[in-house]
């Protein structure tokens, strides 16, 4: 309710786009291009909405409903991981909802709301499957992991995190089965990527680089001459880049993983960036903290998960921009709360 007295429905900006693919289908013309696949389910949602005539407030409705069910869930496996802490569960989910950066985001028309909560429906089923291995939960996140997939392009970068997660969990001679899966999921990376890049008018794989971005769509004055190819695939660019302007790409590189990280911006105003820092500076340093405890044999899977989930959305920052609004790094923010949380819950060996 809050988020509505501040922002009412967010149905302008980004929220056109999905507004307009959600008319295409209403009226049976389909989707404009195939990249919208991967943002698909908020536009299923918008164009059922205006479908049954409950309009754009219908679709908030709907994916604020999601939130609350995926909220959950989450809640609910994450039990598993603090029977001995029952309140840090609930304490984890409150601090979630009442983070407005991360929150706000169920009033936007948009992709996050549906993206973020996506994202605690695959941690819940990996939390889930982790301590109860059912085929039911197994089924689950193989669905929750295609639906992260099409509400987001992002998406995609769970697929290296979750094929870790079932290698930690395999015996020794069941381990070779993912490596032919790990070479599907592979080749799923590469050809959404090129979807992207190449079904986009306004962007390129290397268009940052171009343009010196560390957020992306902030343009700095620069006349940094690049030596870059055309032509070819959007992954061979940006290798192409990378080793023939290594200088400006780590440069770059460093500047948005600050970017990423610590989420301040120089066009906010300072007290914003302040009230970031106090909350990020100090979930950081008990998420250090947390990786240097032993951890029992049951969390290192979720552990292995959302670690590689956040350093593969860090790399993907380092090679493009980071977003404006920290869209990027806020779908990982309760991973960093259970890490720090986890820093609570360790008893020495006797």
């Amino acid at each position: 309710m809050l988020h509505l007295h501040l922002y009412g429905i967010v149905a302008n900006q980004e929220a056109y786009k999905y507004i307009g693919e959600a008319e295409r289908l209403v009226n049976h013309q389909g989707l404009s291009a195939l990249r919208f696949w991967l943002y698909s389910i908020t536009i299923f949602i918008i164009a059922f909405s205006i479908k049954i005539n409950i309009g754009l407030t219908g679709a908030m409705l709907i994916q604020s409903a999601l939130n609350l069910l995926a909220i959950v869930f989450f809640y609910r496996a994450l039990k598993f991981l603090f029977t001995s802490a029952s309140l840090l569960p609930l304490l984890i989910v409150c601090i979630a909802i009442a983070f407005s950066p991360y929150s706000s985001w169920n009033v936007f028309l948009f992709t996050e709301s549906i993206f973020y909560s996506s994202i605690l429906l695959l941690l819940a089923t990996l939390i889930n499957y982790t301590y109860i291995k059912k085929t039911g939960n197994l089924l689950a996140i193989i669905f929750t992991l295609i639906v992260t997939i099409l509400s987001r392009p992002l998406g995609i970068l769970f697929i290296p995190a979750v094929l870790f997660y079932f290698y930690t969990t395999l015996s020794k001679k069941s381990k070779l089965v993912i490596v032919p899966i790990a070479l599907i999921g592979a080749a799923i990376l590469i050809y959404i990527t090129n979807i992207v890049f190449t079904t986009t008018s306004d962007a390129t794989i290397t268009l940052s680089a171009k343009q010196g971005c560390v957020i992306c769509g902030i343009l700095p004055a620069t006349n940094t001459k690049l030596n870059l190819i055309q032509d070819v695939s959007p992954l061979i660019q940006l290798g192409y880049y990378i080793t023939h302007n290594f200088s400006q790409f780590i440069l770059l590189a460093t500047n948005r993983l600050q970017a990423f990280f610590l989420m301040t911006r120089p066009y906010c105003s300072t007290s914003h960036n302040y009230f970031l820092l106090a909350i990020t500076i100090p979930l950081y340093g008990l998420s250090i903290v947390s990786f240097l405890l032993k951890k029992d044999k049951q969390y290192k899977p979720i552990f292995y998960f959302m670690l590689i989930s956040i350093i593969t959305f860090a790399i993907v920052v380092m090679l493009q921009c980071d977003d404006y609004h920290n869209r990027f790094i806020l779908g990982l923010f309760p991973f960093f709360l259970i890490f720090a949380a986890k820093a609570f819950t360790y008893k020495k060996p006797a």
